[in-house]
């Protein structure tokens, strides 16, 4: 009996423990495995700034315009019928890494920043509005978007001439962070034939070793913008972001940098160095300008002019007076030159004519090479010039001129795709609108 008992109690035991391994098996096998969440694909897309014809209209409407890819820039056809997002009156563009910010002009007073949403949709993200009317901009970092006012004109100006206000910029939210106001050149004169008084008018900002080099004129503060002691190059060092004047530095080899209505009056290349272009040219609006126009540098580790630079431009071979200039990269700048500088103040600003030819700049072995494939043109605003893979994409515009009766609806517009190597440009996607004021690409 008592061996019985044994073995109904060992029995039991292995019951359990043949019961008890089933139910663990059961448990594993009823676990559900989480995997971990997919990580977020990233999309690109290029945006652009769309100038669209008037048609029925005194002024173009401006859009700003997704595209799928690259080769929407090269082939087919650009164009807002039934797409884009329209905005209000004539504006400027620029980027800063993955936000476009699209600026008014006169009719608005509204700086909105666009990006890519998860969905890689173009959307609002941000806006802020500014006093009076933003004129230059500069990324001068992947996060910060930098830009000056413009004031033409002041009710007295044998009085001090009013400080210039730097807005500084958040790209990656896209709100205003603060407002600078700052004197960029107090020399500005006592308002008398002798010594005029003056508003310095900032065409160019670069930022390097926390000095930031900007560019400016010198203008009549009467509101017609008329030059003032022409023929120097001049620039403002302030200590950044402190904003503290540390000098003011001058050239008298060539006339003011920059010109109205592009950022790109000085630039910082990947070695460090800075360079900046001087138009000298009567129909690009530095009137009276005697010196040629040229390029200056100011070398890395330096706050002053290199005197042992200067690129005489327009007296290069295959030279001429410079209208826009902007750094592709390797040493190489895109730029315009001006082909009649007869027309008239202003007059190449106009949105289509022959007013233009299109050329590599060799900064380092200091020559000219006509680009090859682009046609005489015209194309009065430029934003910072797109690149990809060392190819500069832009857009130009031919046809009669508007100046001596041409009409918009005779006038085409065309991506200019220009390898900078080569000196040849390649035909790309056909506008149908004035102009693209910016290619960029952006992801979410």
């Amino acid at each position: 009996m008592k061996t019985k008992k044994i073995n109904l109690i060992k029995s039991m035991l292995l019951l359990f423990v043949i019961s008890s391994v089933a139910l663990s098996c059961n448990s594993d096998d009823d676990t559900t495995i989480t995997s971990p969440d997919p990580e977020p694909i990233s999309i690109s897309k290029y945006v652009v700034g769309f100038q669209a014809n008037p048609i029925g209209q005194a002024t173009g409407v401006d859009y700003v315009l997704e595209l799928p890819s690259l080769e929407s820039l090269t082939t087919g056809e650009i164009t807002v019928e039934g797409q884009g997002i329209p905005l209000k009156g004539w504006r400027f563009f620029h980027s800063v890494n993955n936000t476009v910010f699209s600026s008014g002009y006169g009719d608005d007073d509204k700086c909105i920043a666009y990006q890519l949403d998860e969905a890689g949709k173009l959307k609002e993200a941000a806006n802020f509005t500014f006093q009076s009317t933003l004129d230059n901009y500069a990324a001068i970092d992947d996060k910060t978007l930098l830009a000056v006012e413009l004031t033409g004109g002041v009710d007295d100006f044998t009085k001090n001439i009013p400080d210039r206000s730097f807005y500084i910029v958040n790209a990656e939210t896209g709100l205003l962070e603060k407002v600078v106001t700052h004197a960029i050149d107090s020399r500005v004169g006592k308002g008398t034939e002798e010594s005029p008084a003056y508003i310095p008018w900032v065409t160019g900002m670069v930022l390097r070793d926390g000095k930031l080099f900007v560019s400016y004129h010198k203008l009549l503060p009467d509101n017609s913008f008329a030059p003032v002691d022409v023929d120097k190059a001049y620039v403002a060092v302030f200590k950044y972001p402190e904003f503290e004047l540390e000098s003011l530095i001058e050239d008298e080899r060539t006339s003011f940098i920059g010109i109205n209505g592009h950022s790109t009056g000085i630039e910082k290349t990947e070695n460090g160095d800075i360079y900046s272009f001087s138009s000298s040219s009567d129909a690009a609006a530095i009137t009276g300008a005697t010196k040629s126009s040229g390029i200056l540098r100011i070398k890395n580790g330096a706050t002053t002019f290199d005197p042992d630079y200067f690129f005489d431009v327009e007296n290069a071979p295959n030279g001429g007076k410079l209208f826009w200039m902007d750094y592709v990269g390797n040493g190489k700048a895109i730029g315009r030159i001006v082909l009649d500088d007869s027309l008239g103040t202003w007059k190449i600003f106009a949105e289509q004519g022959s007013f233009f030819k299109m050329v590599v700049i060799d900064l380092i072995n200091q020559t000219v090479t006509d680009v090859q494939g682009i046609p005489d043109h015209a194309n009065r605003y430029t934003s910072p010039m797109f690149v990809e893979n060392g190819k500069a994409y832009l857009s130009s515009r031919v046809g009669a001129s508007l100046v001596s009766g041409g009409k918009i609806e005779d006038g085409e517009t065309h991506i200019y795709i220009v390898d900078p190597e080569t000196a040849m440009a390649t035909k790309g996607a056909k506008v149908k609108g004035l102009t693209l004021k910016g290619i960029f690409k952006v992801s979410n």
